[in-house]
């Protein structure tokens, strides 16, 4: 039952988009963190937000792989249109990959979480997600993985070069720019999460608050505005207060991780190739293992 559930999940993620799906993660997360706090006994935030209806693994992933199935067949024009509802496409075959990939989503998530490492399973598994649907679905194999760089921007000096033109965003791509966001936005998550773990109503859900922000101010994106990505940031931040015992300095050091991560791996994963593999889902899941499993 669950996993039908689940595909019901992946295919309904399509249907609406893969980023407006994570914009209800962050909008329901936020409704399952006021009802914890007010002592509510269900549990919104792991059944809702984080679990077959929005859970990034299983409506974020598949919404990404049904994207990048739609591009193949030729009835979208990128894989990394992340914000159009695949509905709209009238092609069910798209929403029956979004499904299957959300029942593989809460399987594979299901499985890390057995594993003897602690690390954010949902970021893991949606990294996994998309570099199979990448490689499912691109169209030179394995060599899909990190895409090929132009000779033009081999001679500029290659992917990881300050001058590189094919990046992420284009207006955070500096290391002064991602410093600032990152302080910024990890601060107010830091604090925030801090404050939290000072009363015992909402320890459970303090390192969630400013995902769940981040998350909905992506909404601003559908109206083409240029801003910054931040919930690898903000989510992160917490990670840090929270296994370092309450430090908003150590909150600060992993929202700076973050920021510079998810550059780093959308550089390796997602500028070359035409399949959204998400960056800040990277970035969680390699600062929230150095958080949780190398430096506990």
């Amino acid at each position: 039952l669950t996993l039908i559930i689940a595909f019901c999940g992946g295919a309904f993620g399509a249907s609406i988009g893969a980023l407006g799906a994570f914009v209800f993660t962050g909008i329901t997360g936020l409704i399952g963190i006021a009802m914890a706090a007010s002592g509510a006994s269900f549990n919104f935030l792991g059944n809702v937000a984080f679990g077959a209806y929005f859970g990034p693994h299983i409506s974020f992933a598949g919404g990404v792989a049904a994207a990048a199935f739609a591009r193949k067949m030729g009835y979208l024009g990128s894989g990394k249109d992340i914000i159009k509802s695949l509905s709209g496409l009238k092609q069910p075959s798209v929403l029956i990959v979004g499904g299957i990939f959300g029942m593989m989503g809460y399987a594979l998530n299901t499985g890390i979480a057995l594993l003897p490492i602690k690390l954010d399973t949902v970021a893991l598994t949606v990294f996994i997600l998309a570099i199979i649907a990448k490689i499912a679905f691109g169209t030179t194999g394995i060599g899909e993985i990190f895409g090929t760089v132009p000779e033009d921007i081999k001679k500029s000096g290659g992917r990881y070069c300050l001058k590189c033109p094919n990046v992420w965003l284009p207006y955070a791509t500096l290391p002064c720019e991602k410093t600032v966001i990152g302080i910024t936005a990890g601060g107010v998550s830091a604090y925030l999460t801090y404050l939290m773990l000072q009363n015992p109503e909402t320890v459970s859900v303090a390192a969630f608050v400013g995902f769940c922000i981040s998350a909905i101010t992506l909404i601003m994106m559908f109206f083409g505005s240029e801003i910054p990505v931040t919930h690898h940031i903000t989510i992160c931040a917490s990670y840090g207060v929270v296994a370092s015992g309450g430090s908003v300095w150590w909150g600060f050091a992993a929202a700076l991780f973050a920021a510079f991560a998810g550059d780093f791996f959308a550089r390796t994963f997602y500028c070359y190739g035409d399949t959204h593999v998400d960056p800040p889902a990277m970035a969680i899941a390699l600062v929230s293992f150095v958080l949780m499993t190398i430096i506990p």
